[in-house]
């Protein structure tokens, strides 16, 4: 793994691990990475709608003061910006909401808790993100909202796929259940089906290590902690999932006259995806109503009903607006 720069630089050309290129943090860099490629395709989807006279214009004042008019894919980085501030704020918010363990932490030092790098969920980002862009883009640019989330659909999923690969690189705790047995028959690298995820990002040297994870015999360096036995290297699944369903949203956003119904497909997929691979994946427990499920699992059903009834219901609504207009 490669919790930050230098242990990339160690491995590509034998330099020293924990230098000053430490502060260079590869999930951080993956984080950013993944709102700029969700930028990109935004920005290509609002060029694209607005040619087609789906948004209007906004007055704003350019470098120089003066007003000018500005399309929606003018304003990417303001909506960008949005999203990372509102996001982070959901995922430190949920991830808070995920155990009683995670209550406590927040309870006992709620400024460490919000301004350290760890404590991220993935879903709450998306929520906070979502609920950011959307009284931005309603309230501020007075757009029809159904438009921009056919238009962010595409954004949001690879932004989740680019984010996954920070997640398999540092080793940031978000992997699989221990894997087991290779099936007969594997002709895959083994890594794929069980990963030990040595020099992962959770477990530092100096620090006792709980059962399944044990230190690199020969390395110095700070993070020097693999898991053994391996397990399933959940978020390398979920870059592959993530990155097939972008190109499927992507083909369908001309196909789908519906305002509103692409971003349902979204929920559908990425609900039904994350459902799934939970199943694989270690996670905080939560026991009621007599079944026991995560957090995710709970966010993942949710979405996916919403996803199904927007998906049918959005066509009749559509029919009655313009039957009322008729």
């Amino acid at each position: 793994m490669y919790p930050d720069l230098s242990y990339i630089l160690h491995d590509l050309f034998g330099t020293p691990v924990d230098n000053f290129t430490a502060v260079v943090k590869t999930f951080g860099l993956f984080l950013a990475l993944s709102f700029l490629a969700s930028a990109y395709l935004l920005q290509l989807e609002l060029k694209r709608k607005a040619a087609q006279g789906l948004f209007p214009t906004t007055i704003i004042k350019d470098e120089r003061g003066n007003l000018v008019e500005a399309y929606p894919h003018d304003r990417v980085a303001d909506i960008t910006m949005i999203a990372g501030i509102c996001g982070v704020l959901g995922a430190k918010i949920f991830a808070m909401l995920e155990s009683a363990n995670a209550i406590r932490n927040f309870m006992s030092d709620p400024i460490h808790y919000f301004f350290s790098g760890s404590g991220l969920a993935i879903y709450g980002g998306l929520i906070g993100g979502f609920i950011g862009v959307y009284w931005f883009i309603s309230k501020k640019l007075k757009m029809n909202p159904l438009y921009m989330m056919d238009a962010v659909a595409p954004a949001l999923m690879i932004g989740y796929a680019v984010g996954r690969i920070g997640c398999q690189l540092s080793g940031d705790g978000d992997w699989g259940i221990v894997s087991g047995q290779m099936p007969a028959g594997w002709f895959l690298p083994k890594w794929m089906w069980a990963h030990d995820f040595a020099r992962n990002v959770i477990y530092e040297k100096g620090h006792p290590f709980p059962m399944g994870v044990e230190t690199i015999a020969g390395f110095e360096g700070i993070y020097n902690s693999r898991l053994n036995p391996g397990v399933y290297p959940t978020p390398f699944y979920e870059t592959i999932i993530t990155g097939l369903l972008t190109a499927l949203l992507w083909f369908l956003r001309k196909r789908l006259a519906v305002a509103g119904q692409l971003f349902m497909v979204y929920l559908i997929l990425n609900g039904v995806e994350r459902f799934f691979i939970e199943k694989i994946r270690v996670n905080d427990k939560i026991h009621a109503f007599g079944i026991t499920f995560t957090q995710a699992e709970m966010i993942a059903v949710i979405i996916t009903i919403i996803g199904i009834v927007g998906y049918f219901v959005l066509p009749m609504t559509q029919k009655k607006v313009e039957q009322s207009n008729t």
